[in-house]
Order: structure tokens, then sequence, then C-alpha cells
């Protein structure tokens, strides 16, 4: 039988507490979810802000029948946010998300992850083998990039896609 698999958000500095989320919202706090507060702030002109960093993972909640590998992470190639970039890259670690809560989190210099497709995902590390459950990949470290181009207001919401070999 297939594992069932679930998408982890790690908060909490010095003592992380892994989540299971459906989607994710980026903010200027170590937040899973931060509704409406600390949302993202338009710099000054010829400046860059940040969100806090994201850092995912995922998880086997139940074994696979095989094993788990081969994992990748893309998007469809455009992240059409006027003024905002989504730059991502792997962690074999949590570390706590730094900045100024309520205006910008510091650069965790990733690639933007409009480079990775289908066709050329980022890879992550990470196998996990019946009977055992938990941790699978790498983390996955997201941070949206806000130049002074950003727009005022909501952001619609953009897919990426995780995927998988199970055998």
């Amino acid at each position: 039988m297939s594992a069932t698999i679930s998408v982890k958000e790690v908060n909490g500095g010095a003592t992380p507490v892994a989540t299971t989320i459906t989607n994710s919202r980026f903010c200027t706090k170590d937040d899973y979810n931060p509704e409406l507060e600390n949302p993202l702030v338009k710099p000054e002109t010829g400046l860059t802000n940040y969100s806090f960093k994201k850092s995912l993972y995922l998880n086997a909640d139940t074994a696979p029948s095989g094993t788990i590998n081969n994992i990748k992470f893309y998007c469809d190639g455009t992240i059409g946010w006027t003024g905002v970039d989504v730059e991502g890259k792997a962690a074999d670690a949590y570390t706590e998300p730094t900045g100024t809560e309520g205006t910008t989190g510091d650069d965790n210099d990733g690639t933007n992850i409009e480079t990775y497709t289908s066709v050329s995902p980022l890879s992550l590390a990470g196998s996990i083998t019946n009977p055992s459950t938990g941790k699978v990949s790498q983390y996955l470290e997201l941070q949206a990039v806000v130049s002074d181009a950003a727009e005022a207001g909501a952001l619609a919401p953009e897919t990426c896609t995780f995927r998988y070999d199970e055998t």
C-alpha cells in the first residue's frame, strides 16, 4: 500500500515544532499560520525586503510499501507576483529564521524557484523504507523576496509540487 505523505513546516527556533500544512503564507515572523499579521513589507526605493524563511519537509505519516526516494520540488516556471520573487534551496538541518520581525527577514541566498520546473526540478536528498515513518526529505527553505516594485494587497495563491518515487 502507498504511503500517506504530508508536508510539514518547522517553526520555533530553539524548540522547533513541525506542523502539517496544506498551504504556506509568507510573512515577517517565524509563524506557520500568520493569518494577516506581520505581512510582507514593501521596501523603500532601490532596496529589498524578505519574508522570514519557511522550512518545509516531506513526512511519511504511514509507511511506504517499499522505499520513497528521488524527491523533487518545482513550480510551473512562473510566480505571478509583481515585484515579489520566491527563492528556495535545500538544507540538511533546520535553522531558525532571522531578521527584524514585522519588517524583513535576513536574506537566505536561495535560487529563484521559477528555474525549478517539472523538466528541471530541485532535487532533495532523503529516503525512507518500510516499515519506517517520519521525516523523508531534506528541508526545503523558501523565502519571498520583495522589491520596491511590489504591489500592495494580497497575493494570489501559487502552486508548487513535490514529486517522489515509491517503489
